[in-house]
């Protein structure tokens, strides 16, 4: 258990108080133990850092000391003010779930006596939208004001590789076999490893962007403002809402979207949904198909 002080993520706790940290470290070698990927761990990080950030007007003085001590009300203030600040429902969704988990721990271990996220008072409905693919000439213009390579590297890597937002922050050197231009992602999301493969591009972006040997540059897209950390998933979703704007573009594609067109192309393309799961690292068949669409040409066809 050791290895868990090593891990980059902890040093996000920074923002919380010695005896939170305490507790968040706890909960982390709690899913350390049960096998959860370093992403989760990233991720429940993250949660608890956005939610002290989001009610720091209303939430208990003591509550930045403690979290044990939240109540129903401060989740409320957390909800309300991460609708206020634009957070999609998804979003807020996926922050209560692990906020729940988190208190739940802290309940089974004598640390909390009451559960304060209640799903009747704070649950958020979540639209079923259908998944939304750039088409060509958006992504045409989208490309062609993106001036960072580090950015074209990042954006294509979701595009040509279907990889998440989060694999694209955390990914490492040590994943790509540049030789069998290949990239390995461990641990992806619901625990599904796979291996998805280079495009020309992307190739190409390997051979020209490293500048330093492994031990300083672990992360292929490291943050320039924090040190050994990788570049946080905030950071890109900033990024590519400010290429959207360069672009002139209106409609509000998430990073997510180029994860979208990659799975619609290759559906398009006539690979089999089976090949497409895997590509994607889903767990089900019937995730595939809901995440993805085909346009209407195909739809046409008979």
């Amino acid at each position: 258990m050791d290895r868990l002080h090593h891990l980059p993520q902890l040093r996000r706790l920074h923002c919380l108080g010695q005896h939170n940290q305490a507790l968040v470290t706890a909960y982390l070698k709690h899913l350390q133990a049960r096998q959860y990927a370093p992403a989760t761990l990233q991720t429940t990080i993250d949660g608890l850092n956005s939610f002290c950030r989001l009610v720091p007007a209303c939430r208990p003085p003591h509550l930045s000391q403690d979290l044990a001590s939240t109540t129903a009300d401060a989740i409320e203030a957390g909800r309300y003010a991460a609708h206020q600040a634009g957070r999609a429902p998804s979003t807020i969704t996926t922050l209560l779930q692990g906020l729940h988990r988190f208190f739940a721990f802290l309940q089974d271990h004598g640390w909390m006596t009451q559960q304060p996220v209640t799903w009747h008072r704070q649950q958020v409905w979540v639209p079923h939208t259908l998944p939304k693919p750039i088409p060509e000439d958006d992504r045409l213009g989208l490309f062609r004001v993106i001036d960072r390579r580090r950015d074209r590297t990042m954006c294509r890597l979701r595009l040509r590789c279907g990889l998440r937002v989060g694999e694209v922050s955390t990914l490492t050197w040590s994943a790509i076999n540049v030789e069998a231009g290949s990239i390995r992602i461990n641990h992806g999301q619901g625990q599904v490893d796979r291996v998805v493969y280079e495009s020309t591009d992307v190739a190409h972006a390997w051979r020209h962007g490293r500048r330093c040997p492994p031990s300083e540059a672990t992360y292929r897209c490291p943050s320039a403002l924090k040190p050994g950390l990788p570049l946080g998933v905030r950071a890109i979703q900033h990024g590519m809402a400010r290429y959207l704007h360069a672009a002139g573009i209106t409609t509000p594609y998430a990073p997510h979207s180029l994860r979208h067109t990659f799975a619609t192309q290759r559906l398009n393309a006539g690979a089999p949904w089976e090949v497409v799961q895997a590509l994607m690292g889903h767990q089900s068949i019937r995730m595939t198909r809901r995440y993805t669409q085909l346009d209407e040409t195909t739809k046409r066809q008979p």
